[in-house]
């Protein structure tokens, strides 16, 4: 029996219901919170309530949540060395959600 959205759940739910991106995945977490976080959004994208997309922001791959019905960037093709085709996320719109993220803005905190 379920007793509701857990502690990142609703850290994630609050900011998205506010139509903020979230990003989940940083360096101010450690490696089980990263998990967690990722696993809670994964949760929250299987039930319907969130996407889940990977952006470029600040130069870096992040995991980023986006509000249900929000236009997300197909990812670009790329080829590598190696022959192999790989999907690489494409720069964060600009008028995205949330606006500038700080370091700390758009993880989820508790």
């Amino acid at each position: 029996m379920s007793r509701g959205p857990g502690v990142w759940q609703r850290a994630i739910l609050d900011r998205i219901g506010e139509g903020k991106v979230v990003i989940l995945t940083g360096v101010e977490h450690t490696h089980a919170e990263q998990n967690a976080i990722r696993r809670a959004a994964r949760k929250l994208a299987d039930a319907g309530k969130l996407q889940i997309t990977s952006w470029k922001v600040r130069g870096a791959n992040r995991l980023v949540a986006v509000p249900m019905g929000m236009k997300i960037p197909a990812p670009q093709k790329v080829v590598g060395l190696d022959g192999k085709t790989y999907l690489v996320p494409r720069e964060r719109p600009r008028d995205s959600p949330g606006g500038h993220h700080g370091a700390n803005d758009g993880a989820p905190t508790t």
